[in-house]
């Protein structure tokens, strides 16, 4: 029953491999991820201005047939360094601070990777999201850099089998660990604490 019922699946996926996918890619508002840079607590933020720097713009993945070749596009609703930017403003409230337009901090940098892939094994398939992210702290009175770093979110998920869906939750979950990668910089957070 089992073979039965992947064999299914592996038909199912050959079926969409041909047919373009836009996933609606967020990170969960509601997950309320908090870390060391809310000790400083208080701050202000200009929103983050964030450029998109892949090498690939038209898409964050592939659909791949069952011989590993390439067959659809895979994109999303949302341009990437606006889902990230969004992502970051939801970080900065909750914790503890705001986003406002004569903010003491801005944000700015670039989306490097934005990439969904499968890894298909004899019984399964591991689902891998992969977002990186370079952004800069940047006094906004003097216009000099405070704080600069690289920050990553990669989840993987392995099942008998998903689609869309299943896509769109390890792309989210990707985000949440981009943002877990963010608030808990210690280094980050005695540079917010000079300017409480």
């Amino acid at each position: 029953m089992k073979k039965i019922v992947i064999l299914i699946v592996i038909l199912l996926v050959q079926a969409c491999a041909f047919t373009d996918s836009t996933l609606k890619v967020a990170h969960d508002s509601e997950a309320d991820i908090t870390g060391p840079i809310s000790e400083a607590e208080g701050l202000s933020f200009l929103s983050p201005q964030l450029e998109d720097a892949r090498l690939d713009k038209a898409r964050i993945g592939w659909k791949k047939n069952g011989y590993g070749v390439n067959t659809a596009d895979i994109t999303s609703e949302e341009d990437v360094d606006v889902i990230v930017e969004n992502a970051i403003i939801d970080a900065i409230q909750d914790n503890g601070h705001s986003v406002v337009e004569n903010g003491q901090l801005k944000i700015v940098g670039t989306v490097d990777r934005f990439w969904f892939e499968t890894d298909m094994n004899f019984w399964t398939v591991e689902f891998i999201g992969d977002i990186q992210s370079t952004l800069e702290f940047v006094d906004a009175a003097s216009n000099e850099t405070v704080y600069q770093s690289t920050y990553s979110g990669n989840y993987r998920e392995k099942t008998a089998g998903g689609l869309e869906k299943t896509w769109t939750e390890v792309m989210s979950k990707a985000m949440d660990k981009l943002i877990e990668d963010i608030v808990f910089d210690e280094d980050l957070a005695e540079v917010l604490a000079d300017y409480r």
